[in-house]
């Protein structure tokens, strides 16, 4: 090897692994000091959840451990759990006057029940009554509460539909009914708890995500139109609990055309003046026109999702679209802050509701599949939590107090 070429080796500094591409790669090659820069994190404010195992959660009990359990052992695990109300000295929901007894078995009916001590009502109300998810039967529709925990079990740790029958030797009716009647609570639960989110409370400036998606459509051949089922979303970033769902109504389109086309402003209007003005947020979204629509308190900046076209040495070249992007931001309160513009969050999620809808009916306009959507919105609040433990708190908060459910049955 030539002298001249050993020493210009030599005078390279030295980097292992060798790098493909970056700065690290210019730098080798040109070998001149490499400008030091600050990394700038996609999540700035802290509260970033950790990473979450789903194999090495527990929820502290099992199909098995459900099904042999003893009535009242199955009763008292559940109520612990929140899974089951405690009955016991509640005002009857029946008469709404007597209060019920504690829990015991009658040889009679043959059932475990709180007894009302009013003597005109004297009627049995079992734990699992006036239950989201839970049903009653007779004859051969009869299906044990331990057998039905431990459907609950199987829906809550991802085991599809059709596999909870052929798993626990069960009728396949019962079970979709409790795959469906959890379907809907979560689906009432998301749309009691989405109107109390509020952008911006945790951390002033936070940076929110905000996207569309398709995720149907239904040909007309008489008329030779499409309709398009679209949902959009806003999320903060590092926050998956705030995400917040509102059904769009696109217009319908040409057969073969790609989708329904971005969000316009007439609906995009009354959504940002609801939850993003004066939250004092940092607005990143697609490239979309409607998006830039001025709001006070709110900072907007956006990544153009679109290959382009450009000439290198008199020839087009096609570039990749750049997901996010560095932006400097000058607040009004006079301070500058630099963030990444993109929205990988919200994309996320929808990955996570296409995932969700897989083998889902995508009838456009269906009650049905708005109600999957919203519970594929409540596993996504919930990603990094114990499912069990979550569900308990959530019928927690569906059954309401006592009183007002007496109230509501006895039409007061």
């Amino acid at each position: 090897m030539p002298k001249k070429i050993m020493k210009a080796v030599k005078n390279k500094p030295q980097v292992w692994p060798a790098p493909k591409k970056g700065k690290a790669r210019t730098f080798v090659k040109s070998n001149a000091p490499m400008k030091k820069c600050k990394p700038v994190p996609y999540v700035r404010h802290p509260g970033v959840q950790t990473k979450f195992r789903k194999e090495r959660v527990h929820f502290g009990v099992s199909v098995q451990g459900l099904i042999s359990m003893r009535p009242r052992a199955l009763f008292r695990c559940l109520q612990k759990n929140g899974i089951l109300l405690d009955w016991r000295g509640q005002t009857c929901p029946h008469c709404g006057a007597g209060s019920l007894q504690p829990l015991r078995f009658f040889k009679d009916r043959k059932v475990w029940a709180h007894k009302c001590t009013a003597k005109l009502c004297r009627k049995y109300v079992q734990p699992h009554d006036f239950h989201p998810i839970f049903h009653h039967g007779r004859g051969a529709s009869y299906t044990p509460l331990g057998h039905q925990a431990a459907v609950l079990c199987c829906a809550l740790a991802g085991v599809p539909a059709t596999s909870a029958p052929v798993i626990l030797g069960m009728n396949h009716k019962p079970v979709s009914r409790i795959y469906n009647n959890l379907e809907i609570a979560r689906s009432r639960h998301v749309l009691q708890k989405q109107k109390e989110i509020h952008f911006g409370a945790r951390h002033k400036w936070c940076d929110v995500e905000a996207d569309e998606v398709d995720i149907g459509k239904e040909v007309d051949l008489q008329h030779k139109r499409a309709k398009w089922e679209q949902w959009g979303g806003i999320v903060e970033r590092g926050q998956p609990s705030t995400l917040v769902l509102f059904r769009l109504p696109p217009k319908t389109t040409a057969v073969r055309s790609p989708g329904p086309g971005p969000i316009t402003k007439r609906d995009w209007k009354p959504i940002a003046h609801k939850f993003l003005e004066n939250r004092d947020v940092i607005l990143h979204t697609d490239g979309a026109k409607t998006y830039k629509m001025k709001l006070s308190g709110v900072v907007h900046d956006n990544v153009v999702h679109k290959k382009k076209q450009v000439l290198v040495k008199g020839k087009p070249v096609w570039v990749k679209p750049h997901y996010t992007k560095v932006w400097k931001h000058k607040l009004p309160n006079g301070k500058s802050v630099t963030v990444k513009a993109g929205t990988q969050i919200i994309d996320r999620f929808w990955g996570h509701l296409r995932a969700a809808l897989k083998h889902a009916p995508r009838k456009v306009g269906s009650i049905a599949l708005a109600r999957k959507v919203r519970a594929a919105q409540w596993t996504y609040w919930h990603r990094s939590q114990n499912f069990w433990d979550a569900t308990g708190q959530m019928l927690q908060d569906l059954t309401p107090p006592p009183s007002d459910r007496t109230n509501r049955l006895i039409g007061g």
